[in-house]
């Protein structure tokens, strides 16, 4: 009998122990149902209590401003909201190029990368997206065109050109009027004036001859006069043609340029874009070739300067600069072509992408984004 009380009292302890042992594998159960929190999750990503994430950005306005001694601009704005929400720290990574951003967070140098990245599945490959947070695509900037076609006349002439060449010109004519007067002075009583004076008629006589190649004396003209004369027509046939020359191929340029509507007039055409990027793979899969753009002011000059007749970039960038730097004189052409989207990358498999994803859901549905948006995108700006 007392075997079976011993196997009793055995059970009875092993389900003591067992209840008692409940609450802990009970806990144990539950801890993981709490790292669904972003910020639990974010914290969980960073290498320690000490290590804020790093956040790469590179300059694209209105994104990222640049030359600002604070990073400012549209994703600054989104990035700082989501991490104000996830109560976590960051610094900021300054990259040089657009293409450099996947690259920072590949290599490992960034947790996390925004400006104003195009999500492609080639580059989903590499890492991880977050939802996209701005419907893009392509545009074209040229020089702009103005209706009234006595302005646009005005505004076409190269007159900085015109007046170097006309100050060469003037240059040119005294040195041949000095000649004139050397020649003459011991014949000519219009020349044995004081200098300035025979210098006057000199300035005179050599502008008859550029204009009629001849100068009154026919009879028995030194061989002087007749290598000179002919010397001198020749001089202002190639000044006259240069000063045409300079104001027809910049009148041929502004029409080329009022040609440029939309992607299907860029054939032919003078083109420029920003290396590495989508800009750049859509204009080489057409079989178009570029002149490479460093920067905005590098656009600007080659596009008032003639290199080139049209830059092709993402749609809110030149809209962004044709507003605030163009001063009228760019404009922003056609629709927009190649739909993009931008998102926030970050490195294959991080848990971040989801926590940064429920705090864009959030920031969507609670008006912060249209409130970003309106900031940097209004009409009024």
């Amino acid at each position: 009998m007392r075997k079976p009380g011993l196997r009793q009292a055995m059970w009875a302890t092993l389900i003591v122990l067992s209840m008692k042992a409940m609450p802990a594998a009970e806990a144990q159960t539950a801890a993981p149902s709490g790292a669904s929190d972003p910020a639990t999750t974010i914290a969980a990503a960073q290498t320690g209590a000490q290590s804020p994430l790093r956040v790469a950005i590179a300059p694209v306005a209105p994104f990222v401003i640049p030359q600002t001694a604070t990073p400012e601009g549209f994703s600054i704005d989104i990035w700082n909201e989501i991490a104000r929400r996830l109560h976590v720290d960051f610094a900021w990574r300054p990259v040089g190029t657009q293409p450099e951003l996947l690259a920072s967070v590949q290599r490992g140098d960034a947790d996390v990368a925004i400006a104003a990245i195009t999500m492609t599945p080639t580059r989903e490959k590499s890492v991880d997206f977050s939802l996209p947070y701005f419907d893009s695509g392509l545009q074209i900037i040229v020089r702009a065109q103005n209706d009234n076609s006595v302005m646009a006349l005005l505004q076409s002439v190269p007159w900085l050109a015109i007046a170097q060449l006309v100050a060469i010109t003037v240059g040119i004519v005294f040195v041949l009027a000095n000649l004139v007067w050397l020649m003459e002075r011991k014949r000519d009583a219009n020349f044995q004036k004081p200098y300035w004076r025979s210098i006057g008629e000199g300035i005179w006589v050599t502008m008859l001859i550029i204009a009629t190649g001849e100068h009154g004396e026919r009879e028995t003209p030194g061989i002087f006069k007749r290598i000179l004369v002919p010397a001198m027509w020749l001089i202002g046939v190639v000044l006259i043609a240069q000063l045409t020359a300079t104001v027809t191929s910049s009148q041929t340029v502004a029409r080329l340029q009022s040609n440029i509507r939309g992607p299907d007039d860029l054939p032919g055409k003078k083109i420029g874009t920003v290396p590495g990027t989508i800009a750049a793979q859509y204009l080489t899969q057409r079989g178009l070739s570029f002149v490479d753009v460093t920067n905005a002011d590098d656009g600007f000059r080659m596009l008032m300067e003639g290199d080139v007749q049209a830059i092709v970039y993402d749609a809110p960038t030149l809209q962004y600069w044709a507003a605030r730097r163009g001063n009228g004189a760019l404009t922003v052409v056609g629709p927009v072509f190649r739909p993009e989207k931008y998102g926030i990358a970050v490195a294959n498999g991080s848990p971040l992408r989801k926590s940064i994803n429920e705090t864009l859901l959030a920031m969507y549905e609670d008006g912060t984004y249209e409130q970003i948006y309106g900031k940097w995108f209004s009409q009024s700006k």
